[in-house]
């Protein structure tokens, strides 16, 4: 029996944890990458929510107007009031051949804090045959 001492001691050599760190290191750029995309998305996704919101609010405001009176004493355009004031809106009343149909197409868009402009519209048709609504009736009233 040889009485030799043991050359290998517990635990990890340089080059190891070195590939270990370098490991950790990549993993967590990576993880970082990836929050950042997730937050971006998330906010994309809450400014369409929010566009989506308005455009629902300004289709009300013109059926409860009635097209006839949007097309003849507007307003067409506009900007929303705060908290909302980032988006504009503007809507188009194009009247059918037949009947008391409009045809209303409304646009939202706003700037995105990357400096994108962005939009979303939505098109309807409304029928709105005289005396439907209160012709006192404004905007700025809904």
């Amino acid at each position: 029996m040889s009485n030799k001492p043991n050359r290998h001691a517990d635990g990890f050599t340089l080059v190891e944890t070195l590939v270990a760190g370098i490991i950790l290191a990549l993993s967590a750029a990576a993880l970082g990458v990836i929050v950042r995309q997730a937050l971006r998305s998330l906010s994309i996704a809450r400014d369409y929510q929010q566009a989506a919101e308005l455009l629902d609010l300004a289709l009300t405001k013109i059926d409860t107007i009635g097209p006839t009176g949007i097309q003849a004493e507007g307003p067409t355009e506009g900007v929303f009031d705060p908290p909302h004031d980032q988006f504009a809106w503007s809507a188009t009343v194009s009247p059918m051949a037949e009947g008391h149909l409009y045809e209303v197409t409304v646009r939202i868009t706003w700037r995105a804090p990357s400096g994108a402009l962005r939009s979303t519209e939505a098109q309807t048709f409304i029928n709105d045959p005289p005396g439907r609504s209160a012709a006192e009736l404004g905007w700025d009233d809904l």
